[in-house]
């Protein structure tokens, strides 16, 4: 059993090493957002350590990770309404990768 859990693992990995360095940022921004703005443990918890996995793989410098911080944090308390009554957190988190803001932030520091 321990041998299939250690194989997806790295099958995750390597999908992840694929991606772009825009990619790795934009998916940590949603990530950070979302476990940011729900109320359930398990799932703050899986989004905090999926942002984790994606930081580690990321070779920008901190300094984008500090502002991004904030904007997550902004996006996470959004208060969307949309046509059903409720919360639309979730839309709002994944909006973040298309925001002006993210892509400022990412444009600023990939360059150095």
């Amino acid at each position: 059993m321990s041998l299939l859990l250690g194989s997806h693992v790295v099958l995750a990995e390597n999908s992840l090493n694929a991606l772009s360095q825009e990619a790795l940022y934009k998916n940590w921004l949603t990530s950070r957002c979302i476990g940011k703005s729900t109320d359930s443990e398990r799932t703050k918890q899986d989004a905090f350590r999926s942002a984790s996995a994606y930081l580690e793989l990321s070779k920008l410098p901190m300094d984008a990770f500090e502002q991004g911080e904030k904007l997550a944090e902004q996006y996470a308390n959004k208060n969307s309404q949309g046509s059903v009554q409720g919360t639309y957190h979730t839309l709002d988190c994944l909006s973040l990768q298309s925001a002006s803001e993210a892509n400022v932030i990412f444009s600023r520091y990939s360059n150095q």
